[in-house]
């Protein structure tokens, strides 16, 4: 009978044990110590207000509203899905905060993420909690705003990818432009992943960055239909692999194994045309 009993118990254990549901809360926890980073709803301007001032310019004009953690499971599970995706350790080495807010406004205008020095935010809309929606934003803005700081530290390679636009391109005139232009199909024969791509090589940039990481199969298709996504992607391939070195292997493993490496296509006879101002240079005399 005690046989019996013990058995029971410890198979009621086990059923308690299964039908442990994480919150949010531990979520967000475990998802800090993993990746050596915080997750909050706090308002990034209250950790990096240097970030907003006007000498830096770029999120002068950005507001962010708070949500809860209790309200962004969705989001949490799209942010846990696109961390692991990269090379252990490299997410620290770019960021220190992911910020979960309610809404993001840019000029005005809504956007999914936004990020800064070191960080990046997500919006999480209470009303797109069950669709599926926030869950997707999450999933593929972890890899679009942390492709921006890859971006603004890839100098050669926005230089060329620069190169390979065409010469009649032009960027938005505003982000609120490019947030609220009408979504057009994308112009593959013109090396654009998505229209919203083609309002500034950033936004280009982040936009193969989603596509690498979120749908690799996709990009694969892409880039051997297409010679332009080709080049685009060896350009793409090349910040990521060479921007630190101790995480190069990692992410040359990853590009081969989604056979992205397989389809990239070095750019050949790149013409650069580079414009620097020395005016404000003065000789320095070191003895």
């Amino acid at each position: 009978m005690k046989n019996k009993a013990f058995v029971l118990f410890s198979f009621l254990l086990f059923l308690n044990a299964c039908s442990y549901l994480e919150s949010e809360t531990e979520q967000a926890e475990r998802l800090g110590k993993t990746y050596q980073l915080n997750i909050k709803t706090d308002d990034p301007k209250q950790s990096y207000p240097k970030d907003f001032t006007e000498e830096e310019g770029s999120l002068v004009n950005v507001e962010v509203t708070i949500t809860s953690l209790d309200s962004a499971a969705e989001t949490l599970d799209g942010i846990e899905s696109a961390l692991g995706v990269y090379p252990e350790g490299f997410i620290s080495e770019v960021i220190d905060t992911i910020y979960i807010a309610g809404s993001i406004t840019i000029e005005g205008a809504a956007a999914g993420g936004t990020y800064g020095s070191r960080w990046i935010a997500l919006s999480n809309v209470a009303q797109w909690n069950g669709t599926k929606a926030n869950y997707e934003n999450a999933y593929r803005g972890v890899h679009h705003e942390l492709s921006s700081l890859i971006f603004n530290n890839s100098p050669f390679s926005v230089m060329t990818w620069q190169s390979l636009l065409n010469r009649d391109w032009k960027a938005a005139a505003s982000n609120f432009e490019a947030l609220t232009k009408d979504e057009l199909a994308p112009d593959y024969s013109a090396g654009f992943l998505s229209d919203y791509g083609k309002t500034s090589m950033g936004n280009d940039f982040n936009t193969y960055a989603e596509f690498a990481f979120a749908e690799p199969e996709k990009l694969r298709e892409l880039a051997a239909t297409y010679p332009i996504i080709a080049k685009k992607l060896s350009l793409f391939i090349t910040a990521y692999t060479q921007i630190f070195p101790e995480y190069q292997q990692g992410f040359e493993e990853y590009f081969t194994r989604t056979g992205l490496s397989d389809v990239a296509v070095e750019p050949e006879n790149v013409e650069m045309t580079i414009q620097l101002d020395l005016s404000n240079i003065k000789p320095k005399i070191i003895r």
